[in-house]
């Protein structure tokens, strides 16, 4: 009888070791799918916010004023998400700075018609 009840034992020691090991595989599996998902989901919005970012920058060499604006204001925004990289955030302020020369130098080529004398004021060249 003690037999009986000690391999009854036993079994049922190996059946809860059973169903721990299956509910501790069951959830490192859904761990699993859910780690899966959110890189997914990260990667997928990260995407999305390069295709804006692009729009954008074309925005923003547009010839129309008006366009150029809303280039700049639509990177504004995209930099404050938190998608946004540090190195994301640089090489926007280094073509940032690159199309302010390139408006500067365009501005000293239309510009050139009056020249600033010792004093600091205009004067006209003529």
């Amino acid at each position: 009888m003690q037999d009986q009840y000690r391999h009854h034992q036993q079994r049922s020691e190996g059946e809860a070791v059973q169903a721990w090991v299956t509910l501790l595989v069951g959830s490192l599996g859904a761990l699993g799918v859910i780690i899966t998902w959110q890189q997914k989901n990260r990667a997928d919005r990260r995407s999305e916010w390069w295709r804006r970012t692009a729009w954008s920058f074309e925005r923003t060499f547009s010839a129309d004023e008006g366009q150029a604006e809303l280039g700049w204001k639509a990177l504004t925004m995209l930099m404050r998400s938190t998608l946004a990289t540090k190195d994301d955030s640089d090489m926007v302020q280094v073509i940032a700075e690159q199309r302010a020369l390139s408006l500067i130098g365009q501005e000293d080529d239309d510009g050139g018609s009056e020249t600033t004398g010792a004093e600091g004021t205009q004067t006209d060249p003529a």
